[in-house]
């Protein structure tokens, strides 16, 4: 992913779904680029209670939902098509991503809506790790192309995919490689600092090695090396939120990555608790789930 092509936003209309439009149009302006906006139709819940009243007060629901995603595409200034379509929306997603070659998947995070419930829970780690295409969940009201972008690394391949994905969708940004690592208890009689002093240059020559061997990072500002010991689920929120950075990168696949040992429950915590947008890559050339 060197550049980005067509951008598909996933949105269930609703108020909160408008931050991850308005990312997906500065994106699609940004790279001149373009953007599809897909709503799914799910079958009506049990109760109409939870159905938004434009759905209860209208018997064409599908006309409707066109209607409102034309005019939000209106002044685009970019390549638009506007989808509706019936189904499950993960399904959904996945087959519009396929059929119009998406680059990358745009969506938000409304809890009480259809893509809240998509995108939290045991869903996300389907669409992470199965969709073809980098997943960015927009969460904060987007401003400004992003321009300070911490990507949690392994220093494994996975990692280097999701740093091309962040070139690709923020190629000016300020860049900051984020590994933490775990100290083990003492162990041959040496105190837990020594150890941890130990993992901290291993990280770190990793580190190097790492930066090195990114042909993509030719001709961009070197990367910021941060190295913290402790789980990095309960260190990268702090950090994200002491920096004010307004994108957190990171892979599915890797040798510790933060999405392979915190699908599911801790997953739906890192997305909540991060204040900033998490795109979420899957590595190339791994088995889906």
């Amino acid at each position: 992913m060197n550049h980005l092509g067509t951008l598909l936003l996933a949105t269930d209309l609703s108020a909160r779904s408008d931050r991850a439009l308005d990312r997906a149009l500065l994106l699609a302006r940004q790279h001149q680029t373009r953007l599809v906006a897909l709503h799914v139709m799910e079958p009506p819940p049990a109760t109409a209670l939870t159905t938004p009243a434009w759905k209860r007060l209208t018997p064409d629901h599908k006309a409707l939902a066109e209607q409102r995603l034309a005019d939000d595409l209106a002044e685009a200034g970019v390549p638009t098509q506007a989808l509706v379509v019936r189904g499950h929306p993960v399904d959904a997603i996945l087959d519009t991503a396929t059929r119009e070659s998406a680059s990358l998947i745009v969506t938000g995070i409304a809890r009480e809506t259809t893509l809240g419930r998509l995108l939290l829970g045991t869903t996300v780690e389907r669409l992470a790790r199965v969709a073809r295409q980098p997943v960015l969940v927009v969460k904060a009201r987007p401003r400004k192309p992003y321009q300070d972008v911490v990507i949690a690394t392994d220093f494994s391949e996975g990692s280097r995919q999701a740093l091309r994905a962040a070139l690709a969708v923020a190629p000016g940004a300020r860049l900051t490689l984020f590994h933490a690592y775990a100290v083990p208890p003492e162990a041959d009689a040496l105190p837990a600092e020594v150890i941890a002093e130990h993992l901290r240059r291993d990280a770190l020559l990793k580190a190097e090695s790492f930066v090195r061997d990114t042909p993509e990072l030719a001709g961009h500002p070197r990367p910021e090396i941060v190295i913290q010991a402790g789980q990095p689920e309960t260190l990268l929120s702090p950090f994200v939120f002491e920096r004010r950075c307004d994108l957190v990168v990171t892979g599915t696949h890797g040798l510790t990555g933060i999405l392979r040992t915190a699908i599911g429950s801790v997953a739906e915590k890192l997305l909540e608790a991060l204040p900033c947008d998490v795109l979420i890559v899957r590595q190339h050339g791994a088995a889906r789930a």
